[in-house]
């Protein structure tokens, strides 16, 4: 079974995560777990100079909600694999 797993690091996310690796019942055989986090679109930028405009590019962006998943991932992958289920991120 494909199991997706919507992780924000919450106190929620924490309660899913441990009722999930505590109810083997439930959860046993060969599943396949992938971890989602979803990230709030930055709110458009004010005018800027165009030379602020190009140093604050698309790339900039990208590498911060990179960061900020990435961020809420770790956690959840490294406890979901303390429990011997390996997690993919999407």
């Amino acid at each position: 079974m494909k199991i997706l797993l919507a992780v924000d690091g919450s106190s929620y996310t924490k309660k899913m995560l441990a009722y999930l690796v505590t109810h083997d019942d439930t959860f046993h055989g060969d599943n396949d777990y992938t971890l989602l986090n979803v990230q709030a679109r930055l709110p458009p930028l004010p005018p800027l100079p165009e030379s602020v405009r190009a140093a604050v590019g698309k790339e900039a962006v990208d590498d911060y909600h990179r960061a900020e998943a990435e961020r809420v991932l770790a956690p959840a992958a490294k406890f979901l694999m303390r429990h011997g289920i390996d997690a993919r991120s999407a």
